[in-house]
């Protein structure tokens, strides 16, 4: 990531930060379970489309039950596939992130920009391999911002939005996000 493309990127931000802090300013005043208005300002954020009523109740039920307590993306991803019979690798790292902020979130725009790919949806050991690669994208993000570019870019991000204080991690998330 060149500064060129962290800069444009910053100047796509904007309106995903006042969502974002509604998100985080919300989690814990709300029951997720319940408040449909906070699950349509993260299907909306998230991007979280045309799901089944089960979905969503599974969803935002393991949300509600995950505030107390910091889960993995392994057991997200276990649970939806437990319960839905679904891997559903994005949707599960959206929740973990926004349960623990310094996790970064799974997406096809990060996996481009981090030069990875989803395993086939053919592949007989794809929980697994989901796992993995999450794991993959934390050790990246981790190392990552020990660098002089990631530095930068928050130094950048800090300056272009002065009165946001969220993570680092949340910071390059959402520059890789725009950066497509």
């Amino acid at each position: 990531m060149d500064l060129l493309h962290i800069s444009k990127s910053l100047d796509k931000i904007g309106s995903g930060l006042e969502k974002y802090n509604y998100i985080m300013d919300r989690l814990y005043k709300t029951n997720t379970f319940e408040d449909k208005e906070f699950q349509r300002k993260f299907n909306a954020f998230y991007r979280i489309r045309q799901r089944s009523p089960e979905f969503y109740n599974c969803y935002y039920g393991l949300l509600e039950d995950s505030k107390a307590k910091k889960v993995s993306f392994e057991e997200v991803i276990r649970y939806i596939h437990e319960r839905l019979g679904r891997i559903e690798p994005s949707f599960s790292s959206k929740l973990v992130a926004t349960i623990d902020p310094e996790k970064p979130v799974w997406d096809s725009f990060v996996l481009k920009n981090l030069g990875l790919k989803s395993p086939y949806y053919s592949d007989k050991d794809r929980l697994n391999k989901n796992i993995l690669l999450y794991d993959r994208i934390c050790d990246w993000y981790e190392n990552y911002l020990q660098t002089d570019e990631a530095k930068k870019a928050i130094e950048l991000f800090n300056k272009r939005y002065p009165d946001i204080s969220i993570t680092n991690v949340k910071k390059i998330d959402l520059i890789l996000w725009q950066t497509r």
